[in-house]
């Protein structure tokens, strides 16, 4: 950041010392209500909404970025403190190893299983139950997949910052116990995860998803149109950085693109869909939850 671009923090310290100097008795009653506000913050206990069975909740800040790429497992390796691409409004620093499209469908079975939890809760499960939620085989290579997995997840660190203050700075699954003869697992939610979660998502429908596994941008396709009750057009450049995709050729990357445009219009997420062949822009039209014919997802512009 510049030298003369203050933070938010900094800029509300500097108005502190002002006030203090100019009316001690009023800084004195804004430092008390402050203190008022983080008590009461302390002492609040956030809980997982809970959403319907058939449905997964993505927090927004997944679903319209890369922190989750549209890669396949080959093209994956290790990011330290870097930039994910993101749409605008907030930023993703990100150190651990590159997440994937997998690697979403475990955390969001994970959170799944947690709704209408508290914070602080274990949340309790067997690899059996999470592989079939996700649409996965249940043998014991796919337990060892599983397992690969939720170790990655433990092993990030994301920082998502929005108005220049962090809004939410830690592991994905910040700690876990495994019975690995068993297939038992026990995961702790944070509160900042409940929290990213209440600054809005999305709603998936489990089924649209299963039908799309293995094929990653049309998965991350389902989420970012999903996400958006009525999609603005946006060039295939920008979806081929948000999705986090590493084609190189933006031709080969198109090509890509309409086969997957395609697949999420075959599951139902979208009605019709078309490139202007004079602007590059994709045009989408939505379709609605099956489940909820009217309803807009939550957190959604």
């Amino acid at each position: 950041m510049s030298a003369d671009k203050k933070t938010a923090e900094q800029s509300q310290q500097e108005q502190f010392s002002e006030l203090s100097s100019k009316s001690p008795g009023l800084a004195q009653t804004f430092e008390r209500i402050q203190k008022d506000i983080e008590k009461r913050e302390a002492q609040k206990v956030y809980q997982l909404e809970i959403w319907p069975n058939r449905q997964m909740g993505v927090p927004n800040e997944i679903t319209r970025s890369a922190l989750f790429a549209a890669i396949q497992a080959k093209g994956r390796g290790y990011l330290d403190n870097q930039a994910i691409s993101s749409q605008t409004g907030f930023q993703i620093i990100y150190t651990g190893p590159r997440l994937d499209q997998d690697h979403l469908d475990v955390f969001e079975g994970i959170m799944h299983f947690a709704r209408g939890f508290h914070e602080g809760n274990k949340i309790r499960f067997t690899a059996h139950s999470l592989l079939k939620l996700i649409g996965r085989h249940t043998g014991g290579n796919q337990h060892k997949w599983l397992f690969r997995r939720l170790q990655q997840l433990t092993a990030t660190s994301v920082a998502i910052i929005k108005d220049d203050k962090r809004v939410f700075w830690g592991s994905l699954l910040p700690s876990g116990a495994a019975r690995l003869d068993t297939g038992e697992y026990a995961v702790e939610i944070s509160r900042d995860l409940i929290k990213m979660f209440g600054r809005g998502f999305t709603r998936i429908e489990w089924n649209q998803r299963h039908r799309l596994i293995c094929k990653p941008l049309a998965q991350w396709l389902q989420l970012y149109y999903m996400s958006h009750a009525r999609p603005v057009p946006v060039s295939v450049a920008f979806i081929r950085e948000t999705s986090g995709s590493t084609t190189q050729s933006l031709r080969k990357f198109r090509q890509n693109l309409k086969a997957a445009l395609s697949e999420v219009q075959a599951v139902g997420v979208i009605s019709s869909w078309h490139i202007d062949a004079k602007t590059d822009l994709v045009h989408v039209v939505r379709l609605p939850l099956p489940s909820q014919p009217n309803h807009s997802n939550n957190g959604q512009d």
